[in-house]
């Protein structure tokens, strides 16, 4: 058994903070009922480090609690909505630093035309999982981030990249968009699901951005 000031020593976390895990019943320790001191055993030892895992994650005290109580299904799920909420965060993030560096040195404006060269083929026949919804740049991002975790947990056999299907833009708000993301799939038997969809063979017209999100309306 360790003290909590040896405790604290070993797993470099302030005794502050671990009584602070105490008092939202993360880590309790053993107490003596004569003299008030906290005891922790070896096994406190893998808990804490778990625990210091999910901080560095960027998980809350009251997240972490129930993390630590889930299966390993269940924790791969919450670690893919923690990877879109991060990812959605630094998209804020790098918005941000452009925006100062931008007060910082001024760039010379310059006028360019953007072109997109036109391609057109037919597409066989086939199935993909979709989700459609109306969003922003940043939300058309988000929205092909969660059409991964989906398909991640139906786990089917891929065909070919995913896409996105632009229906519509509103006029006069150009910076919203009715929006499908469209994973192919390869269907082996009749699913139930009215995310996936059946493409029937077409001719087709397409284009290809390569660049920001935020720059796609040229397409």
């Amino acid at each position: 058994m360790y003290k909590i000031g040896e405790f604290s020593k070993i797993v470099k976390i302030s005794q502050r903070m671990l009584r602070y895990y105490d008092e939202k019943a993360l880590l309790k320790p053993r107490k003596d009922e004569m003299n008030g001191y906290r005891y922790y055993s070896n096994d406190d030892f893998a808990f804490i480090n778990r625990i210091k895992t999910l901080r560095k994650y960027h998980f809350s005290i009251d997240e972490i609690k129930s993390v630590i109580e889930m299966d390993s299904t269940k924790i791969k799920i919450i670690y893919q909505q923690k990877i879109a909420e991060l990812y959605e965060k630094t998209i804020e993030y790098n918005d941000v630093i452009e925006e100062i560096k931008a007060h910082i040195e001024p760039k010379n404006t310059t006028n360019k035309v953007n072109t997109y060269d036109v391609f057109w083929g037919i597409r066989k026949p086939f199935h993909a999982f979709c989700i459609r919804k109306v969003v922003d740049e940043n939300g058309l991002e988000l929205l092909i981030d969660q059409l991964l975790i989906y398909v991640n947990q139906l786990n089917p056999i891929l065909n070919g990249k995913h896409f996105a299907i632009f229906h519509s833009a509103e006029k006069g708000d150009f910076s919203q968009y009715d929006v499908e993301v469209c994973q192919p799939i390869f269907l082996e038997k009749e699913v139930k699901d009215t995310r996936i969809k059946f493409f029937e063979e077409k001719n087709y017209i397409y284009t290809i951005h390569l660049g920001k999100y935020d720059s796609i309306s040229y397409a």
